[in-house]
């Protein structure tokens, strides 16, 4: 009977071989001379040797050269190029190899194999050389970490365990490969969810100690919880800033209602999910003739949260609130963001409002923005006004001021969706999920989030508000902080258009003057196309990331020039201080000084760049909450089967969504009708054999064969190739 070799004793085998070669090497040559230093005569089957090939191709162990195909080691040991040094962000893989970006641009250029990591980690900043590489053909240049400039994360979230007398420290990030030693383990046991804050790094150990103790693994939250340490987000308000809050009241006196507006006779109302305590906006929708007025007040949280306060500081630090599968982790305390700033109904509160005049043709006209104070007539929730605009219920027994006022409200929202529509807004087609969980935690549901009318309709009332207060600090002259959007970079276009017209998309554009309004155009055009999300999805993913900058350079994807973010000032620390802005500016420019005005125009970059990093944090924590919680939900479906669609691929598989927006990898050894090569240029995996094609969209059956929760992942064996949509 033949020995099969393992893959690991393969792998070692190929990188034996490659390194003493001088010259890049074909693959089949290779398989030859691995085969011949094959001392066990272990059989090598041609599959298992491609697909480890690939895989190490994927993880940079080997590279394959652009024009010729041959194979060559992925690092290089040679010579390093001293005559220059090189900065830039080291991002690593699971597989710990690294890539560099330098500062202030976005492409990937440089491979560092994990031999010349030198000690970096995950988003590091670090000092690199490049290593002398003859090979023109490749698309990353080998390089080797000489400095580490600063570590970016100092706290991991690990498993503690002891076994046979010696304790184990297992982080939960996979790119943290350091052996981590603690300076104490008093009152640990084994499976204790720690946050241990690392003090010193050496060779192969860092010294940290425990900073936190989480709770038990299987406590209810502490899974989710070890994710938001590990995202470097404090869940907890210190004691004393919740005693100072708690000794705040709403301060509506004389002076309050002499300088702001009255607007408590107005019909004016919240409408907001179900389950939100915290409510920052509210509205009111008054028509005469052919025209609107629209009133959208915003909570002047900034009356309550002082400049350079203890607690504006901490808002500034955490940058925006979370919204996880079980919990929120409010920018600001409770106190503030439920009661004393929330818009709550039939309560006096404080508010800025934006009044907008709209002609029948949807055009701004006129618009003010002021200090006010209001009363909400009627907290609502999405739902009933849904069914309200569906004529499901009537709302007869509501204040019939509030009822003409959402019916015109309505009216208002159709002629702004046209408008929004007609200057190119991009309407993407994306499903988003909603996890159901159960009183242990455990993800029992997975559906899908649904977005009437009434959401839509808020959405463009609060584009229209941060358009018109945008326009207001520019007639104004105030230093502002804009939430902006570039447009897409040319090589993705091309890349993505490529993708989208093997789904049957059409597309009649020049791409090199690409507007908003095209793209718009051609999700209209093609909106019976049944790949519509997935082409949606691939057309995000070529976009730019929107953030906040004090330049203006617009937003694309809203196609508007003058676009900013001031409708969330609970919620988001750019809306607050834009608040703050206007105080400072226009308001009550005598309460404050030149110095004060100076310094906080002088802090707005530093404000929009952590704003806009504190926000992709926040996002991270929440993809990783539910990427958790699908695998938490697909361990009870193992063996089961399911349809979906191919959503990504890749050399070393396909990546599988279903129609609950979860997502599974195929590995390619799970392809077992056949063996699969990778074509980069059509983006497929092709049977060698029958000819069979995996590319973007085609339909298939899956089994769940693996579930991970610690690892949040999933994977899926094909079952059957059900045709490409």
């Amino acid at each position: 009977m033949k020995k099969f070799i393992t893959k690991l004793n393969l792998e070692k085998l190929i990188l034996l071989v490659i390194s003493n070669e001088t010259l890049p090497i074909p693959r089949h040559i290779l398989l030859k001379k691995v085969i011949n230093a094959n001392r066990h005569s272990s059989f090598i089957p041609n599959e298992l040797y491609d697909q480890t090939i690939n895989e190490m191709i994927n993880i940079g162990s080997l590279k394959e050269l652009k024009i010729s195909k041959k194979l060559v080691i992925g690092y290089i040991t040679g010579e390093i190029d001293t005559s220059k040094t090189y900065v830039g962000t080291i991002k690593i893989n699971n597989k710990r190899s690294g890539f560099i970006t330098l500062d202030n641009e976005n492409e990937t250029k440089y491979f560092v194999h994990f031999m010349n990591l030198n000690g970096a980690l995950n988003n590091d900043r670090v000092e690199f050389q490049l290593v002398k590489n003859p090979k023109k053909d490749s698309k990353l240049i080998d390089a080797i970490v000489t400095k580490i400039i600063h570590h970016e994360k100092d706290f991991y979230v690990c498993t503690f365990n002891i076994k046979d007398g010696k304790y184990i420290i297992k982080p939960d990030d996979e790119k943290m490969y350091y052996n981590i030693i603690l300076d104490d383990i008093e009152g640990l046991v084994n499976d204790q969810k720690i946050l241990v804050k690392i003090k010193k790094y050496e060779t192969q150990n860092a010294y940290g100690h425990v900073a936190k103790i989480i709770g038990h693994k299987s406590d209810v939250g502490v899974d989710i919880l070890s994710i938001v340490f590990d995202n470097g987000i404090n869940p907890d308000f210190d004691d004393d800033l919740l005693n100072s809050c708690r000794k705040l009241k709403v301060n509506f006196d004389q002076t309050q209602k002499q300088i702001r507006r009255d607007l408590t006779k107005l019909p004016i109302v919240t409408i907001d999910p179900k389950t939100s305590k915290d409510f920052d906006d509210a509205i009111c929708v008054i028509k005469n003739d052919d025209t609107y007025k629209l009133y959208v007040c915003i909570a002047d949280v900034a009356h309550y949260v002082n400049y350079q306060s203890e607690l504006d500081k901490i808002a500034m630090k955490r940058g925006c609130s979370i919204y996880l599968a079980d919990r929120v982790i409010p920018m600001l305390p409770h106190i503030l963001s439920d009661d004393i700033c929330s818009l709550n109904y039939d309560v006096i509160r404080l508010t800025m409002t934006c009044e907008i005049d709209i002609d029948k043709n949807g055009k701004m006209i006129k618009y003010d923005v002021y200090p006010s104070y209001i009363k909400s007539q009627r907290r609502f929730n999405y739902d009933e006004v849904n069914d309200f605009f569906a004529n499901k219920i009537d709302f007869k027994n509501e204040n019939i001021e509030v009822k003409r006022m959402l019916e015109n409200a309505k009216k208002l929202h159709l002629l702004l969706d046209k408008v929004k529509f007609a200057r190119g807004y991009i309407n993407f087609v994306i499903p988003e999920p909603e996890i159901v969980l159960d009183e242990t935690g455990f993800p029992i549901e997975i559906k899908l989030h649904k977005t009437g009318m009434a959401q839509n309709m808020i959405e463009n009332f609060m584009l229209q508000a941060n358009e018109c207060v945008t326009l207001f600090a520019h007639d104004n002259k105030v230093p502002f902080i804009y939430r902006i959007h570039d447009k897409p970079n040319e090589e993705k276009i091309k890349s993505m258009i490529a993708d989208i017209k093997r789904l049957n998309f059409k597309i009649s554009t020049d791409l090199k003057n690409i507007k908003p309004k095209d793209i718009n155009t051609w999700l209209e055009q093609n909106k019976n196309n049944q790949n519509l999300d997935l082409i949606s999805m691939i057309i995000l993913r070529c976009l730019a990331k929107a953030k906040y900058d004090t330049k203006n350079i617009g937003h694309f994807g809203l196609a508007l020039k003058n676009y900013t973010h001031f409708t969330s000032p609970i919620r988001r620390y750019p809306d607050l201080i834009i608040e703050r802005l206007f105080w400072m500016f226009v308001f009550a420019r005598e309460q404050y000084t030149d110095v004060q005005r100076n310094e906080l125009a002088n802090q707005l970059n530093e404000i929009a760049e952590l704003s806009s990093k504190n926000e992709l944090i926040a996002i991270q924590c929440e993809r990783s909450v539910n990427a958790m919680k699908f695998a938490e939900y697909m361990t009870k479906h193992i063996g089961e089967e399911f349809i979906g669609f191919i959503s990504n691929i890749n050399s070393f598989g396909v990546f599988v969504q279903l129609d609950n927006t979860i997502e599974g990898l195929i590995k390619l050894e799970n392809l077992k009708n056949d063996f699969y090569v990778y074509n980069e240029k059509t983006n497929e995996l092709i049977g060698r054999t029958k000819g069979l094609r995996f590319s973007l969209g085609t339909k298939v059956k899956v089994k769940v064969i693996l579930a991970d929760k610690l690892t949040r992942k999933i994977n899926f064996e094909l079952v059957e190739h059900l045709g490409n949509r």
